[in-house]
């Protein structure tokens, strides 16, 4: 399709049907196969749009409209200064770069080019009081206070987590304070344990499945494992604090290339000690790896393999049980999409790409110096990321630069038919040691981007063919 087209949209088919994907609306349109030959025709530039009878018979319907987008901007840049002075959502303290375990995958272990390691910094309290006095401040149209603490190991500075959680009681008296903390385990015991659950915190523990495949990973700096003495911990947990555990206590399991899949899976289906509705999945970062990780072979047929009983389960020919917890956020994924192109929602001229939180807002991630910045998760040897400290307050201009990174490939962006689609975070992008992202590192992830729409639209429809219909409205598919 020509870049001048202004009838801007994507062509597919099924073994099962034809179908377009209207960028205009949002929407999946299942085709008869000669809409689907004259639409191709349109698509690859051999006919006109106004040449198409398809098109004119659509656009009765709405569809197939005209929509140049004249910019790239989030709709919530406008509102992001108000946010930012009186709607902050949570605040995560660093209270540690400093952990008692090496674990090999660890974002901060070395194998990541351009991010720091673990250090011996750690955040004071007047720090800290900043930070929770600056949050408090900018938190008054709120009724929650979510605050977490983070780390490295941040039970390594017990003492400090207490300090706060008494000046924070104190100072937001009234409001529903909600206190969480992702440690690895090995410290959780005893006062610790105690005093968490006194103060009803939400508790989310690393354990990556049997001890084999844990200790794999997850070692002290003399090389032993942790597996017996986080288990050891957890069974004294749920042997002190029952209920509590129960219901507040999640377990993060990190896939990465060191495990055998199959054992860890066998390891939690298969425990007395842990509910899989406790169970959450994560994958190892594959952003700016200095060496590419490599799965085993096992790795891809088992979660090809849970990812086929998936689908199974959507189109009703299996028990939803059988979704394992490994590919939930698949299916989650999934009935999103499938919302989203039901909604008919129609292409504004000023559009956005979708993906960017409103940096600071919905999290406050605090360096242990009292940097701010926009969660755990950028790397904070960048100043690109700094959005602020505890002494200046927020840079509103970097904010608004990070809510925007559409804006590095904005004239890309106003003609590619997964505008809609396309949902990316400035932290996806390979920097490849630079200070920040840029427009040719970013069209690359778009590139991907691009494929994975094109798999999920098409294995939408697929899923449709054979039953898959939650309850929402339908429209056109």
């Amino acid at each position: 399709m020509a870049d001048t087209n202004p009838i801007i949209f994507r062509t597919y088919q099924t073994y099962g049907g034809y179908y377009v994907y209207d960028r205009h609306t949002n929407s999946v349109i299942t085709l008869k196969p000669d809409e689907f030959q004259e639409l191709q025709a349109v698509e690859k530039g051999e006919m006109s749009p106004e040449q198409s009878d398809v098109i004119a018979r659509y656009q009765k319907e709405g569809l197939f409209v005209p929509n140049v987008v004249q910019g790239l901007i989030h709709p919530q840049t406008d509102i992001l200064e108000y946010r930012s002075e009186r709607r902050l959502g949570q605040l995560i303290l660093q209270v540690t770069q400093q952990c008692n375990l090496r674990c090999s995958y660890c974002t901060y272990s070395g194998i990541y080019e351009g991010n720091r390691t673990h250090s011996s910094n750690r955040m004071n309290f007047e720090t800290a009081k900043k930070a929770i006095d600056f949050f408090f401040d900018h938190n008054i149209d709120s009724a929650k206070v979510p605050v977490g603490f983070y780390g490295g190991e941040p039970l390594l500075e017990f003492d400090l987590i207490v300090q706060c959680v008494e000046y924070i009681e104190e100072k937001m008296e009234g409001k529903d304070i909600q206190f969480g903390l992702t440690t690895n385990g090995t410290l959780l015991q005893g006062e610790r344990a105690r005093f968490l659950v006194e103060h009803n915190f939400d508790i989310s523990i690393s354990l990556d499945g049997s001890q084999k495949e844990h200790d794999a990973c997850r070692k002290f700096p003399d090389g032993s494992g942790s597996f017996e003495l986080v288990i050891r911990h957890v069974e004294e947990m749920f042997e002190r604090y029952p209920k509590y555990t129960k219901e507040k206590v999640k377990f993060f399991t990190t896939v990465n290339p060191y495990m055998d899949l199959g054992c860890v899976l066998n390891y939690f289906d298969s425990s007395e000690l842990i509910d899989r509705s406790a169970l959450l999945y994560n994958t190892m970062v594959p952003v700016n790896l200095k060496d590419e990780a490599s799965y085993q072979e096992s790795y891809y047929l088992i979660r090809n393999y849970e990812y086929v009983r998936m689908l199974f389960a959507l189109v009703g020919k299996l028990e939803e049980t059988y979704i394992n917890r490994l590919v939930a956020s698949d299916a989650n994924q999934i009935a999103r999409l499938w919302k989203a192109v039901h909604s008919k929602r129609f292409l504004k001229p000023f559009a956005f790409q979708a993906g960017p939180c409103m940096p600071g807002i919905l999290r406050l991630f605090v360096r242990y110096d009292g940097g701010f910045y926009p969660c755990e998760r950028v790397n904070e040897n960048l100043e690109y990321y700094k959005i602020g400290c505890v002494e200046e307050g927020f840079y509103l201009d970097r904010m608004k630069n990070l809510l925007n990174i559409g804006k590095l490939t904005e004239e890309e962006c106003k003609i590619c038919w997964n505008l809609r689609c396309c949902v990316m975070c400035s932290s996806e992008i390979e920097l490849h040691g630079k200070e920040q992202p840029d427009k040719t590192d970013k069209l690359e992830v778009c590139k991907n981007h691009k494929k994975e729409t094109e798999f999920e639209l098409y294995q939408l429809c697929v899923l449709k063919e054979f039953g898959y219909h939650p309850k929402t409205e339908v429209l056109w598919i």
